[in-house]
């Protein structure tokens, strides 16, 4: 690993989740364009986008994945 990676991937690490996520995001679609712009139906990654934004403005309610599967389990044995 260079020195500039290293300390790209420092700087990286360094901010928040969300922040992170959006940086991932561009890393992984440059590496295989073809793939996101030919095989991905456009319908999908347009509700992918929109998702991805509410998260990033706040719009989406979060919920915590152990409590949304406790709930769903109590939900079942009723």
């Amino acid at each position: 690993m260079t020195p500039d990676t290293r300390a790209l991937l420092r700087d990286a690490l360094a901010l928040d989740a969300d922040q992170r996520a959006v940086v991932a995001h561009s890393l992984l679609a440059s590496l295989h364009p073809s793939i996101a712009a030919d095989d991905t139906d456009d319908t999908w990654r347009s509700e992918v986008e929109r998702r991805f934004r509410d998260v990033r403005e706040g719009a989406a309610e979060l919920v915590d994945a152990d409590d949304h599967y406790a709930r769903l389990r109590a939900s079942l044995a009723e």
